[in-house]
């Protein structure tokens, strides 16, 4: 266990850093030849479309918890390719009957992400055995090459004048490289091996995470559609630069899953396919493996998230350009969802993994009815930044929720592992808060204290307050290179 998550952590974390570090020179290009209107557009498209994608019964887990076979693989295969047709038939009578429901030129856009996932169907099978074998080492090569690419294509786009189609590319690229490569990988043909005992049991399966899809669907894209098409004009004095702020709080959405897609990536990456190794190990395996990734995954978010919310000024005025500190406000006020949500994944991954997922479902009901009781008023009344406070609260709450059906399902509690990383995170907010703009120098001298400051006191509380932990980590991860 220590080998297959040090290898898949390594190869994860290694290609998502490049995929960061290339990215950034890429934000820096396309954030000065693409204006705010059409990330906008393009952010309620890509709402649209996965709305359009509520048929398509996610069989990752079905795979993941059963032994390689192909009752098992085929009938996954043909359940769930068959259920993504759904939504491609409404999507095309909807844009023949009505061309109007949505934002002039979106329709495009929509195809364009309803095609790639439809792609990503076509190639889940090899996908989701990569992820079983724990082969993100396969995977990480094709986030490598994504990176180059998609570097290239949106890029070229961009500076040959065709805005909406560089961001089209940028988002159906990574679908379309990562099937292709799976596929190549694994080399599994579909067969026409159907069982009836199987297909039923995946069937209720995929129905349930399929209502928890629906849910999620509500949780985290809900608020995007509000702030595109509810609030009254420019609600909010810092929000009337003359620029729908849509693309502003989608920009600032994106930047607040950093932390868990870039910082904690390698975490994320691999922590299904080991809590569904763990559990078929036994109990004691799988309580080790959720201790020791929940300790690196609670530190790294914690860090992450602070540094983020004190440089956040200093990155945009750096990277992106003045036009974009609308969006600065926005990441603040979202910050517990920037520190929660990835906190509250590490929980829905373990919760499935043991055959949970009801427990789950819950959640985001929960989730779900918060968000369409409180978003709406919010979103109206105070726009943009009122979606950021209510995404806080409600993952705040969806991690309250998670953690106590963890402790049900397993008898530990993770909680007392978010105490010091989270009181180091108190102390640089508030060191840097309220302190007055161009103190500590121009953008660059700042962004160099702050990261120093935020290093330093995240060393010295896991020196004085959680060594223990440390240590338990570097004896996982010298097993693992052994």
């Amino acid at each position: 266990m220590a080998r297959l998550a040090t290898r898949g952590a390594l190869w994860a974390g290694f290609s998502q850093y490049f995929l960061f570090g290339l990215g950034i020179f890429k934000t820096v290009i396309m954030f000065r030849l693409v204006s705010p209107q059409y990330y906008g557009l393009v952010a309620v498209a890509g709402a649209w479309a996965s709305y359009f994608s509520f048929g398509r019964l996610d069989l990752r887990v079905a795979v993941l918890r059963s032994p390689e076979g192909p009752r098992v693989l085929n009938t996954q295969y043909w359940l769930e390719n068959l259920s993504v047709l759904v939504g491609l038939a409404v999507a095309a009578a909807l844009a023949a009957l009505w061309p109007g429901l949505v934002p002039a030129g979106a329709w495009p856009i929509i195809f364009i992400l309803l095609g790639a996932g439809l792609f990503e169907t076509l190639t889940s099978t090899p996908l989701y055995l990569t992820e079983k074998r724990v082969r993100q080492d396969v995977l990480g090569r094709l986030t490598v090459l994504i990176s180059l690419v998609g570097f290239i294509v949106p890029v070229g786009l961009a500076l040959g004048g065709a805005p909406l189609a560089a961001l089209s590319m940028d988002a159906l690229l990574p679908s379309l490289i990562t099937g292709a490569g799976v596929a190549l990988f694994i080399r599994w043909r579909p067969g026409w091996t159907w069982d009836g005992a199987q297909a039923r049991a995946q069937l209720r399966l995929g129905l349930t995470l399929l209502s928890t899809g629906v849910l999620g669907k509500i949780v985290f894209q809900f608020d995007d559609w509000l702030v595109g098409n509810w609030q009254r004009p420019n609600p909010v004095a810092w929000l009337a630069s003359g620029v729908t702020p849509e693309g502003f709080y989608s920009r600032a959405y994106n930047a607040g899953k950093m932390p868990m897609d870039v910082a904690a990536g390698m975490i994320g990456r691999v922590a299904l396919s080991l809590y569904a190794e763990g559990a078929a190990r036994g109990r004691e395996v799988l309580v080790a493996a959720y201790r020791q990734l929940t300790w690196v995954l609670a530190w790294i978010i914690f860090a992450s998230s602070a540094l983020a919310f004190v440089v956040a000024d200093e990155v945009v005025l750096l990277l992106i350009g003045r036009e974009w500190q609308p969006m600065v406000p926005l990441f603040r006020l979202m910050f517990l969802f920037i520190v929660g949500r990835p906190l509250f994944q590490n929980n829905a991954q373990l919760l499935l993994a043991v055959h949970a997922e009801d427990d789950m479902r819950r959640s985001l009901g929960v989730q779900a009815v918060f968000m369409l009781i409180a978003c709406p008023p919010a979103v109206y009344w105070w726009g943009a930044a009122g979606a950021s406070v209510v995404v806080s609260a409600m993952s705040v709450m969806s991690l309250l929720i998670t953690e106590r059906y963890v402790m049900q399902r397993l008898g530990d509690a993770a909680w007392r592992v978010y105490l010091v990383p989270a009181a180091a995170t108190a102390l640089v907010v508030a060191a840097f808060a309220l302190l007055p703009p161009g103190l500590l120098g121009g953008p660059l001298a700042s962004l160099i204290l702050k990261s120093l400051f935020t290093a330093g006191v995240f060393g010295a509380a896991l020196l004085l307050f959680d060594r223990r932990g440390a240590w338990s980590a570097w004896r996982t991860l010298r097993q693992g290179f052994k």
